[in-house]
């Protein structure tokens, strides 16, 4: 209870519980609304999985929508496209950290009478137009599974403002649907629930995750935009920079716009492995928009439909990052990092000879490499 009032209220939320995962968070969430069999749900058609995954469990559509190009996040104007008389939820994603533009996500929702869902789970302590992601929604999801900025290993959590959704989530529908509050009885079940617990020692992880949370925040964001700014300039490494709404970004990742045309034809999978090569853990994104996952092929259970989503496509063929924990280097690091980022590309002719995959830094993938290049 005491991770669930302190990081509700860290959220700026009133409202918060625990759970098993940064996935079942939204599943709870989800089953809470009542969204299930017939109903539709809209995601960006560019983040992790585990999004399209909590909403396919419950046996609804995914419906994928286009993202914004400024920020990879679900863009407004695609979300309302997707439409239809069947939607009962949105689940923007606040992508890298970056929050989405929530308040205009919020009124289309508003007037379709559609319920918001806020995946947070890249965007601990990043703030809104002075509001923490988290709060921006009717709930907010967060993940803190051993990736994130805050962790405790695994685990998730929900946070809202409507104490009796919360209620059913923390005493119910995660604790294999026991009654809530002074009906909540170990051996007496009201509704058809979870094993969604989260365990005292998780708790006390993310507890001293919490204490420090807010200073790493400020240190990433610091030298995030050190670096935004040190790496402006270079053809063919465009970083993605902040909209005008973003108080903070979390900064889970920081992203950046690979173009082979302005970097001599150099591959972006190329560019990584060079990258790597120079001490600069970097990855690639998602590989694909999400519709094209081969799943949706061999499933025919999975419903889903989509818009057409060039953006995503764009950004899923483009896109490079640079994972948290590099932002919580010293500051010097920062030029360090623009500075290979600016060699390479002076000596981007030379690159064309590196043999690698396409798939090849992509995610965990570069710590593995990096692993095998290490025992060499």
């Amino acid at each position: 209870t005491e991770l669930n009032s302190k990081f509700a209220a860290y959220c700026d939320c009133q409202y918060g519980a625990a759970v098993a995962n940064g996935t079942v968070s939204m599943e709870l969430c989800l089953r809470d609304w009542g969204i299930g069999p017939g109903d539709e749900v809209v995601v960006p058609a560019a983040t992790f999985f585990a999004t399209s995954v909590a909403v396919h469990h419950e046996g609804a559509t995914v419906v994928y929508a286009d993202l914004d190009p400024k920020t990879a996040n679900l863009d407004p104007a695609s979300f309302e496209a997707a439409i239809s008389d069947k939607t009962k939820a949105v689940i923007p994603v606040d992508i890298a950290g970056h929050p989405a533009d929530m308040d205009a996500i919020v009124a289309v929702a508003r007037k379709h009478g559609i319920k918001v869902l806020e995946d947070a789970a890249q965007a601990h302590g990043a703030i809104y137009k002075g509001r923490k992601t988290g709060s921006l929604g009717d709930a907010g999801s967060f993940s803190f599974q051993q990736s994130k900025n805050m962790q405790s290993g695994e685990g998730g959590f929900v946070c809202s403002n409507d104490g009796a959704f919360i209620d059913l989530i923390h005493y119910s529908l995660g604790k294999f649907g026991r009654g809530v509050r002074d009906r909540y009885a170990g051996h007496i079940h009201y509704n058809f629930g979870w094993n969604a617990c989260y365990t005292e020692i998780q708790a006390a992880i993310a507890l001293g995750q919490l204490e420090r949370l807010e200073t790493q925040t400020a240190h990433r964001f610091e030298n995030a935009k050190r670096l935004i700014t040190e790496l402006q300039g270079i053809e063919g490494f465009t970083p993605y920079c902040y909209e005008p709404y973003c108080t903070r970004h979390g900064h889970h990742l920081l992203m950046a716009a690979f173009d082979p045309a302005g970097f001599d034809g150099v591959s972006r999978a190329q560019f990584l492995a060079a990258l790597n090569a120079e001490g600069v853990p970097a990855s690639s994104f998602y590989p694909m928009a999400l519709y094209q996952q081969p799943v949706y092929q061999s499933d025919p259970r999975l419903k889903m439909r989509h818009l057409p989503c060039p953006v995503a496509e764009k950004v899923c063929r483009e896109t490079v990052f640079f994972e948290q924990n590099l932002l919580l280097s010293e500051p010097e690091r920062m030029s360090e990092i623009a500075g290979a980022v600016r060699k390479l590309r002076q000596r981007a002719k030379e690159l064309l000879a590196i043999q690698v995959k396409s798939e090849d830094f992509m995610g965990s993938a570069v710590l593995r490499q990096a692993r095998q290049a290490a025992a060499r």
